[in-house]
């Protein structure tokens, strides 16, 4: 249930250096510029090439500018690359995300392998399911078993139905709490403001249920408050986002609300409540109500999925539609349940219970991912599917990337293509193989995708880009010796286990932002702890351990503390990576090789290795990301060689 993607609705459009850039040293502030209003989370960092911070103040928004944040950096910083990896909370959700990217001051390498920090983004924070969970199931228990004391069991005695309000609202003030106090800044936000308010009115119902267990009378205002609060989820939701056609998508948000807490509440009282002579009966009388909640469930929902989604495929493409998925399947359950324990036995009302349960913590996700149409402002991720094959290459400062799915008779083909600002719409893109090419549709920001007839196996693979100004340019690649090709993951594991084993590695880089701005690294890596590289132009850095040494032109040398402690040698992609392949074998210097090629969805990178057939050494590497094009030769490996403090 949890999705693989963090959402909200604010998103980074423009950001001073942009990512692959390169500036001067006179750099004093980085500026980033979101398309909503967002504060400054915890976390937000500037890391020079192997981990200091250069950040010189606290993160901060100019006067009238909700949607900037400046980060304040130190004076006079050396020449390298830098991370700026950042982290907001959306004004109006209160959603946290986060994010990271690169530039560079004069000349420099890459971040060193194994000292690139990125935050963010592998689900929704556990605690913010939770808390979510928690308001939810206050919320829908208080008001669903107010509706149900009104609509179907009017005698039903007061001190249970008082005694289940007050413990839903406290349950939903100590969710809604939590909710704003886990997520740090959320309770400067406006999500945090109506959250907040909304604990206090949970509160005060629960004390008025509470009361009226002496004072009869003050059930009646602690209802009416617990029926109010159901608008509370919406109000502090998706529904209610700039985005969307509120005009629709709030009625039937706070409709499919009031449709599941009934449901849910009428499930409770028969559950926990009514005694067994009066079950039937009961049953009877619920369901129509039921029946009725069922309808409007399904209604309001295709309202609600048609505001969050732009596409049908991104039912099964995004961790929105996917949470939506395992949320509808739930409620297909209980349906099933109902249906066949239509006598109300208390052992199936309670596992009717337990999935309800389920089912509030899939909408407890989905209230904390990103909807699927929000995804059209990100970079489409590589397309995945039964042996697809990764490719990528250049066009000056343009990265593309090709993912290759065989289908029966068929090819699917899609491109991503990354500029220095990210994700670039609007080309005119031909995807093609055997000499022939179609035109490409879009899928989603700086996605382009086609599908090919094709009879056999593919001989050659291209992408044609043009627009925008840019002369047309078309990338090859040669297509797979085997098709489909064969699966690599455990060549590329055996490759990593390798390199961590190695106790020296000297890597010559040559990394280039676009055809003419291009620098050259040595590497060198001595295990456990120790780093050295040299541009160049000189300039350069010395690790060991928890403290480092940097230089501008291999003469005067400034040290600078070291975190966190690299672990060297290391390899130089993630642990996570999609659609390891073999694409071919072949020779690198008289040895025999595998050439596998994998993706890097979270960057995203695309990786071509050759990996010695019988060492598992990696002898070259490429990649391919935004504004970093690398091209690696390893070796030599385990070489005497010493990493020391310069003098």
């Amino acid at each position: 249930m949890l999705p693989s993607a963090a959402g909200a609705h604010a998103f980074l459009k423009e950001s001073q250096p942009a990512s692959g850039s390169t500036v001067g040293p006179e750099l004093r502030h980085v500026r980033l510029i979101f398309d909503e209003g967002v504060k400054p989370a915890s976390g937000i960092k500037v890391l020079r090439g192997g981990g200091q911070s250069v950040v010189a103040g606290a993160p901060f928004q100019p006067a009238g500018k909700a949607n900037e944040i400046v980060i304040p950096l130190q004076k006079n910083l050396s020449s390298g690359p830098y991370a700026v990896i950042w982290s907001e909370i959306d004004r109006d959700d209160g959603h946290l995300i986060s994010g990271a990217y690169v530039f560079t001051i004069g000349k420099g390498p890459p971040i060193p392998a194994g000292s690139t920090g990125q935050s963010g983004g592998n689900g929704p924070p556990l605690t913010a399911v939770v808390s979510r969970w928690l308001l939810l199931v206050g919320l829908l228990a208080a008001a669903g078993s107010v509706g149900f004391a009104l609509l179907v069991w009017r005698a039903l005695p007061r001190r249970p139905l008082a005694v289940t309000v007050a413990g839903a609202l406290a349950l939903a003030t100590l969710g809604a709490v939590l909710n704003v106090v886990l997520v740090s800044g959320a309770v400067h936000t406006s999500f945090g403001h109506r959250t907040l308010i909304g604990a206090a009115v949970a509160a005060a119902g629960g004390a008025l249920a509470l009361a009226s267990l002496r004072v009869p009378q003050l059930l009646v205002p602690a209802g009416v408050i617990a029926v109010v609060l159901i608008g509370l989820p919406t109000a502090t939701g998706h529904a209610t986002a700039p985005d969307v056609t509120r005009a629709l998508s709030i009625p039937a948000d706070l409709v499919h609300l009031a449709a599941v807490a009934l449901w849910i509440g009428g499930v409770l009282q028969l559950a926990v409540v009514a005694p067994r002579e009066l079950r039937p009966q009961l049953v009877r009388r619920f369901t129509p109500y039921a029946i009725g909640a069922v309808a409007l469930l399904g209604a309001s929902g295709i309202v609600r999925a048609f505001n969050e989604l732009s596409s049908v495929r991104q039912v099964w493409t995004t961790s929105y539609g996917q949470s939506l998925l395992v949320k509808t399947g739930l409620l297909v359950g209980l349906l099933a349940l109902g249906w066949l324990s239509r006598a109300r036995a208390r052992a199936a009302v309670g596992v009717e219970l337990a999935l309800f349960a389920v089912v509030i913590g899939a909408v407890a996700v989905l209230t904390n991912v990103r909807p699927g149409k929000d995804y059209a402002s990100a970079a489409a991720p590589a397309q995945s599917g039964p042996a697809t094959v990764e490719y990528a290459g250049e066009d000056n400062d343009l990265a593309v990337g090709l993912a290759v799915t065989p289908k029966q008779n068929a090819l699917d083909l899609r491109a991503t293509i990354l500029g220095f600002e990210g994700p670039v719409t609007g080309l005119d893109v031909r995807l093609g193989a055997q000499s022939r090419r179609v035109a490409a549709s879009a899928c989603g920001a700086g996605c382009y995708e086609a599908t090919l007839a094709l009879d056999g196996r593919p001989r050659d693979l291209s992408v044609r880009v043009a627009g925008h100004g840019r002369p047309p340019a078309t990338l090859h690649f040669a297509a797979p010796a085997q098709w489909p090709a064969p699966p690599a993951l455990g060549i590329v594991r055996r490759a990593e286990q390798t390199i961590n084993g190695l106790k020296t590695l000297v890597v010559h880089s040559r990394l280039g932002s676009d055809d003419k701005h291009v620098v050259t690294t040595v590497y060198k890596m001595a295990a456990p702890d120790r780093l050295s590289y040299r541009n160049g132009d000189g300039s350069g850095s010395v690790i060991i351990g928890n403290t480092r040494w940097d230089t501008d032109n291999g003469k005067r040398w400034v040290q600078s503390s070291q975190d966190p402690v690299l672990q060297q040698p290391a390899p130089f992609w993630p642990p996570a990576i999609t659609n390891p392949r073999v694409l071919r074998t072949d020779r690198v210097d008289g040895r025999p090789v595998w050439v596998v090629s994998f993706l890097d969805a979270a960057t995203p990178a695309w990786f071509t290795a050759w990996i010695d057939r019988s060492t598992y050494r990696t002898l070259r590497l490429e990649m391919v990301a935004t504004a970093h094009f690398m091209h690696d030769r390893d070796g030599p490996f385990d070489a005497p060689l010493s990493v020391e403090p310069p003098k």
